[in-house]
């Protein structure tokens, strides 16, 4: 199934493509405003950064700038979204053009940091998903029944020092604000960090903090759980 999961997620990368050199490349020397670039962000995370779960683009409204920027920076440098499991990584790696130096990302980190946060997410009909994603990854098993008050207990043993109490995140410390997120989104997150997906590269330090943290939690049980007692935030 991998190498059908390929082409297809090389087909969006193509349509992407397109849409990169339109606002990207008409005018090398032009000053692209953050607006315009966050247009080719609209396919998978919405018009208002909300997210779209089938897209497999999370909500970024109300994420800080400095997080956004760091983020794109390792999706174009290859820190993150390189490794064969991380197939909505591999197609935000592969958009790079959008991120071709820091002024572009600043740009465009600077206005994706001022949307609205906590809009619902993007509807998407059955079948708008534009790749194959068959993957342990995809989400937790849906028979888990979360328990936030265990969440709770958990997110304050191994979360709130980098997260905060309210899930506000800590530049310092490099953690994100974790509250506009979805469930799904966050499981993927966790379990990529835990399993060696994300955060294994040598020059991802901040990823590296945060893998070690999700491989406290060492069962799916215990990802539903935090990710219940997050969403309470």
């Amino acid at each position: 199934m991998r190498p059908f999961r390929s082409v297809l997620a090389f087909t969006l990368i193509g349509f992407c493509g397109i849409a990169l050199a339109q606002v990207t490349f008409e005018q090398p020397n032009e000053q692209v405003s953050g607006e315009r670039l966050f247009d080719t962000c609209i396919f998978c995370h919405g018009e208002s950064a909300e997210g779209n779960d089938r897209r497999d683009g999370p909500a970024l409204a109300g994420l800080p700038a400095w997080y956004i920027e760091l983020q794109m920076q390792n999706f174009r440098d290859g820190i993150r979204g390189m490794h064969p499991d991380d197939v909505p990584g591999l197609v935000m790696h592969l958009t790079r053009g959008l991120m071709r130096d820091d002024a572009h990302i600043a740009r465009v980190a600077e206005y994706i940091s001022g949307l609205e946060p906590g809009i619902p997410m993007a509807a998407a009909g059955i079948g708008d998903r534009p790749y194959l994603w068959d993957s342990p990854y995809a989400g937790l098993d849906p028979a888990i029944v979360a328990d936030a008050d265990a969440g709770q207990q958990t997110y304050n043993t191994v979360c709130l020092i980098c997260h905060g109490p309210d899930g506000s995140g800590n530049e310092v410390l490099g953690a994100a604000d974790i509250r506009y997120l979805s469930e799904i989104y966050m499981a993927r997150q966790l379990m990529y960090f835990r399993d060696g997906v994300r955060g294994a590269h040598p020059q991802d330090f901040r990823g590296a903090q945060m893998a070690v943290m999700a491989r406290l939690l060492t069962t799916d049980q215990a990802i539903a759980d935090v990710i219940a007692y997050v969403q309470t935030l």
